[in-house]
C-alpha cells in the first residue's frame, strides 16, 4: 500500500524515484487525504512505466482492505510512501 513513495508530490510534481522499488511486488496505490497528494491513478501509470504492477484505490484504508484480502500467511504488507499515510491506518 503506497502513496508513491513520496506521498505529496515532488517539488517538481514529479514522484519520488519509482526505477528503486521492486517489480516483483503487488501494489496497491492510494493517495493520503491531503490535498497536495498525487492522486492514486496518476501514480499507477506513472509506476507502469518501470515495470510496477498493481491497481489505484481511492483511499488508504480501500488501499489496504485489498492487500488484507490478497494476501497470504508468507506475505507481508509493506505501507509507505509518506507518514499522512501511515497515520490514516492507525486506530
Amino acid at each position: 500500500v503506497c502513496d508513491g513513495a513520496g506521498g505529496p508530490q515532488h517539488r517538481r510534481g514529479e514522484p519520488f524515484n519509482l526505477a528503486l522499488l521492486p517489480t516483483h511486488a503487488q501494489y496497491y496505490f492510494c493517495h493520503a487525504a491531503i490535498p497536495r497528494a498525487l492522486e492514486a491513478e496518476t501514480l499507477r501509470i506513472e509506476a507502469a512505466k518501470y515495470q510496477l504492477v498493481g491497481k489505484a484505490y481511492q483511499s488508504v484504508k480501500e488501499a489496504l482492505a485489498a492487500a488484507r484480502l490478497a494476501a497470504t500467511n508468507n506475505d507481508l504488507i509493506f505501507i509507505g510512501g509518506s507518514t499522512f499515510v501511515v497515520a490514516e491506518i492507525i486506530p
